[in-house]
C-alpha cells in the first residue's frame, strides 16, 4: 500500500461524515433556540428576571417561571454583530446540510467526496466565525458605558455553535484528505514466464 493511501476509505469517509453531521446538529440546535446571550446585572430574589438573547428573540423568565419573548425583527436598531452572526450561522447550517449529503452519498467517488468535504469545511468556518463574532460583539457591548438597557454577555450557545463548527471543519478536512489520497494503487502484475524459444536460442543449435 502506498504511504499516502487511505485504507477502507468508504468506512473512514462515513465516520468523517458522522463527525461533521454531529457538529451540524449542534449548530442547528443553537441557531433554532440557543441562548447566545445572558443578561447581566443582579436584582432582588423576588423580582428576579432572567433575560436571555437568541439570534431571533430576547426572552425573559420571571421568578414564577413565566417566559415572554420579543422577536428581534428590526434591521436598524439591532447591533451589527447580531445580523452578521445570523447570516454566518444560517450559511453554515445550509452548507453543512449540503456537504453532509454529498459526503454520505459519494461512495468511492473522489469528486463528490471532495466537494462534500470542502462544503463541510466552509460550513465549519462559517459556524466558528458566527460564534466568535457574537461573542466578541456582545462582550464589547457589555463593557461599553454608552449602551443603555440590558447588556448581554456570551451565553452557552456561543460555545455550542463554535464546537459544532469545529466538528464540521474536522469532518470536512478529513473528507478532503481522503479524496486527495485516493485508494491504494494496485500492485503491478508479474511478467509472464519466458517462452521455450526464448530460453534456448537458435545459436545453441548451430
Amino acid at each position: 500500500m502506498a504511504p499516502g493511501a487511505c485504507p477502507q476509505a468508504p468506512v473512514a469517509a462515513l465516520a468523517a461524515v458522522a463527525v461533521a453531521v454531529s457538529g451540524w446538529g449542534l449548530l442547528v440546535a443553537a441557531v433554532a433556540a440557543g441562548v447566545w446571550g445572558m443578561g447581566g446585572g443582579q436584582t432582588s430574589a423576588v423580582t428576579a428576571v432572567i433575560v436571555t438573547r437568541g439570534l431571533w428573540a430576547d426572552c425573559g423568565t420571571d421568578a414564577s417561571g413565566v417566559v415572554s419573548c420579543v422577536p428581534l425583527v428590526s434591521l436598524v436598531s439591532l447591533p451589527g454583530y447580531l445580523h452578521g452572526s445570523r447570516a454566518l450561522a444560517v450559511l453554515g447550517a445550509a452548507l453543512g446540510a449540503l456537504g453532509g449529503l454529498l459526503g454520505a452519498l459519494a461512495g468511492p467517488r473522489k469528486g463528490p467526496r471532495a466537494a462534500g468535504g470542502a462544503l463541510l469545511l466552509l460550513a465549519g468556518l462559517c459556524s466558528v466565525g458566527s460564534a466568535l463574532w457574537f461573542g466578541l460583539g456582545s462582550a464589547h457591548e457589555f463593557f461599553e458605558p454608552s449602551v443603555m438597557g440590558t447588556r448581554f454577555e456570551p451565553g452557552p450557545a456561543v460555545l455550542q455553535a463554535g464546537g459544532g463548527g469545529a466538528l464540521q471543519a474536522v469532518g470536512g478536512g478529513a473528507l478532503l484528505w481522503m479524496a486527495r489520497a485516493g485508494p491504494a494503487p494496485r500492485a503491478a502484475a508479474a511478467p509472464p514466464p519466458p517462452a521455450l524459444g526464448d530460453k534456448y536460442g537458435r545459436n545453441e543449435y548451430v
